[in-house]
């Protein structure tokens, strides 16, 4: 008889036990991350991304250029200045378009009065191929490696899908211009008229 009572006090002090860690294992369940929805994901990304798009303001960036300098967009408040971004497939000629020669020919008749800036976007996995490919075509203004690797992350977060990008952000941070592809007249049309209306 003394067995079972002892029996029957061990569960006791079991069970007890037991109804003791149900709060402790709900308040932990309920602690644990919830799956994000794929809206939420998508909203998550958005609020990263710099806005390029027109009529837009973008967000401050700082990044550092291939040739060590670093770029703050905050430096351009007050001016025009302009963002090319490209996939870094185009720093070589193909039949139909030459990209370098058409943004170092932009720069040498607009740069001198309109800032500029490049992001270079897509894959890479060899930086030092990259930094060749880029010296190579000898630009007078910085170029950004936002390109992607399986150990690399982007610099800097956008969202300009399409490339060329050719993009004109006034004094007061908003984007007055954005174009895609190459030869774009319009461009070159209101980088002039920018200049010769401002007096840059």
């Amino acid at each position: 008889m003394k067995i079972s009572i002892a029996k029957i006090t061990v569960m006791d002090k079991v069970n007890f036990i037991f109804l003791l860690l149900i709060p402790l294992m709900m308040t932990a369940c309920s602690q644990a991350p919830q799956e994000k929805t794929l809206a939420e994901e998508l909203a998550e990304i958005r609020a990263k991304q710099i806005d390029f798009f027109q009529n837009a303001t973008p967000k401050a960036f700082s990044a550092k250029a291939i040739d060590g300098s670093t770029i703050n967009s905050e430096d351009y408040k007050g001016k025009y200045w302009v963002l090319f971004a490209y996939n870094n497939s185009y720093l070589t000629k193909s039949e139909s378009y030459d990209m370098v020669a058409e943004l170092k020919n932009t720069h040498q008749l607009y740069g001198e009065k309109i800032p500029m800036v490049a992001i270079i976007d897509g894959f890479c996995d060899n930086d030092a191929q990259l930094k060749k490919q880029v010296d190579s075509a000898k630009f007078s203004f910085p170029q950004i490696d936002n390109t992607q690797a399986p150990n690399k992350n982007k610099k800097v977060e956008h969202n300009i899908f399409c490339t060329p990008a050719k993009i004109i952000i006034d004094p007061n941070g908003k984007v007055v211009y954005n174009g895609c592809g190459g030869k774009t007249e319009k461009f070159d049309l209101m980088l002039a008229a920018l200049i010769k209306q401002e007096k840059l």
